[in-house]
């Protein structure tokens, strides 16, 4: 399971309510937790019930209570504090630099940091098995489905893309249970995503999703979630962390997948780039 659970409850936090905000809420202000820790004393400090923690802890992904623990034993570890840093007017130029690069580095430490081996091997599961995969984003979103299908042309498999919804929405409709498609949205709730992804189950085709919302409409669709971890500061806002997160998350998806196929992978390689090349000859 994840790494860090204090990413992952952030991811769900947004739509939590009741009982599991109250678990959520008391696990994140309180950093550490003692290895003898049993489920009866943590429902009894949260003042919830044993069935809620076992509810909570399957809604996070968690088989059992014991690897629920481990990961707050281990969070408890990790914990660093605040991921981002708002920039000020008094900081230097280099000090505005190093704030926006090390939020990005924070971006990725903390997406890569909730990923898990099982969904990593679900997702390229999926792509492995496909002959066409199709990319779907709206807005900023596009911007990663985009690079996506940029990446798999670099594959054996059949890479689709358009930047229009209702093109995307076409293609959506004309996929079938031999395809998978990789559905990108930040926050799971873009009512024109969700249209897609509604036409993407009537044709039975297996979905990835990546989000930044663990508990959002979208993640309740796909078979197989990734989550890309981001805050806001004033002057970025957490959609503009994600697209870093989420590029990462697409090419992890691509690496792994040739990296499984590398005879194939390199042929085409190798092909595009002699192709390519010709583009390049006689010119500076």
């Amino acid at each position: 399971m994840a790494n860090n659970i204090n990413y992952v409850i952030q991811s769900y936090y947004h739509n939590l309510k009741g009982t599991y905000k109250e678990i959520a809420d008391y696990i994140l202000e309180n950093n550490t937790f003692d290895s003898g820790l049993t489920i009866n004393d943590l429902a009894e400090d949260a003042n919830v019930s044993i069935s809620s923690i076992s509810r909570f802890a399957k809604m996070l992904g968690y088989q059992s209570f014991q690897d629920f623990k481990l990961s707050l034993l281990t969070s408890g570890e990790q914990n660093n504090g605040t991921l981002f840093q708002d920039i000020t007017a008094n900081d230097s130029y280099l000090a505005m630099t190093q704030k926006i690069f090390n939020g990005n580095i924070s971006t990725l430490t903390a997406t890569e940091q909730v990923l898990t081996e099982d969904q990593l091997k679900a997702a390229t599961d999926i792509i492995d098995s496909c002959q066409s995969i199709g990319f779907f984003g709206i807005g900023a979103s596009g911007i990663v489905a985009q690079d996506g299908f940029h990446k798999f042309l670099r594959s054996d498999k059949k890479p689709y893309f358009t930047m229009d919804f209702h093109m995307q929405l076409m293609m959506a409709t004309k996929m079938t249970d031999q395809d998978c498609a990789v559905v990108i949205s930040h926050s799971g709730e873009n009512q024109d995503t969700l249209q897609i992804v509604s036409e993407l189950r009537k044709n039975h085709v297996k979905i990835i999703g990546i989000t930044s919302y663990g508990n959002s409409t979208l993640t309740n669709l796909v078979d197989v979630c990734l989550l890309s971890i981001s805050d806001e500061t004033k002057y970025q806002n957490e959609a503009l962390h994600a697209i870093i997160a989420q590029i990462s998350l697409v090419d992890t998806l691509f690496m792994i997948t040739a990296v499984h196929d590398e005879k194939q992978t390199s042929s085409v390689f190798k092909e595009i780039r002699d192709t390519i090349n010709q583009t390049r000859v006689g010119k500076g």
